[in-house]
């Protein structure tokens, strides 16, 4: 079987900074990785992709040399989901490594890492075993599992440090628009907000002595100055899986300032 380049895996083991983004376009892997990213973002939850597209993602990730990350369809706001662990079971079937969750308390997350102990992976594709090393080869698949908590509901966010108790978990995402929503009161997000500083401290702190790697966002600024500004901050908080919003977003921006120069240059105004 194939063994991909896994530069998110690799940072993470070297304790480097980890840096994605989101991409929903099959084209876009190969230029993400050239351009230096270690990982993108799949989204289920508010995109048109399904399980074929999905897959597609998948390929042309691990074909460019860029690590995919998946997050399956749920909406937490409306409370506990079991097909959350289902999803994950299928996720894992076609073949993806690392499955971000969004959930609305540590039960779901629960039911998904015992669903990353399972052996199908790709299994109707290249059966994965020989005769003798089954024992071996699911122990090493259970290893290699990352199922991601993804906080952004009231729920998930005040349960933080039960979910990190739980058996079996390695990674955790914190959904900075909506922590910042909820943990202030606002319905603007509010990066800089000392006291969602203070809760992402806090939870570094907490995973950091259970050897639990950390991820965020950096939300929305409306400017690419303002947005390396956040990756510095979130990597000096000890942040080592950072997401730098969705490729449409940061070409948003970077246009809007393009434009504007360049109506600027030729009196266009």
């Amino acid at each position: 079987m194939p063994v991909w380049k896994n530069p998110l895996l690799d940072k993470l083991k070297a304790n480097k900074i980890a840096l994605g983004t989101g991409s929903n376009n099959p084209h876009e892997p190969e230029l993400l990785a050239a351009l230096g990213f270690d990982w993108f973002w799949i989204d289920q939850m508010f995109t048109d992709n399904g399980w074929e597209k999905t897959q597609v993602l998948l390929w042309a990730g691990e074909a460019a040399g860029i690590t995919p990350v998946v997050r399956i369809q749920s909406h937490p706001w409306a409370g506990y989901d079991h097909r959350l662990c289902v999803d994950v079971s299928r996720a894992q079937g076609i073949g993806a490594q690392f499955i971000l969750v969004s959930h609305s308390d540590d039960k779901e997350i629960e039911e998904c890492l015992e669903v990353g102990h399972d052996w199908h992976r790709r299994a109707l594709t290249v059966h994965p075993f020989t005769n003798p090393d089954w024992d071996a080869k699911i122990d090493a698949m259970s290893d290699s599992a990352f199922i991601i908590p993804h906080a952004e509901t009231k729920g998930a966010l005040e349960q933080i440090e039960r979910t990190m108790e739980l058996p079996g978990l390695k990674m955790f995402f914190i959904a900075m628009t909506d922590a910042s929503r909820i943990i202030t009161g606002q319905k603007k997000p509010d990066f800089e907000n000392p006291k969602l500083w203070d809760y992402l401290r806090k939870v570094v702190e907490i995973a950091g002595k259970k050897g639990i790697y950390v991820g965020t966002n950096t939300s929305y600024s409306y400017t690419m100055a303002g947005m390396r500004e956040r990756v510095k901050k979130l990597a000096d908080a000890g942040i080592k899986f950072i997401m730098i919003q969705h490729t449409a977003f940061l070409l948003q921006i970077a246009l809007t300032e393009f434009l504007e120069g360049v109506t600027k240059d030729l009196n266009l105004s």
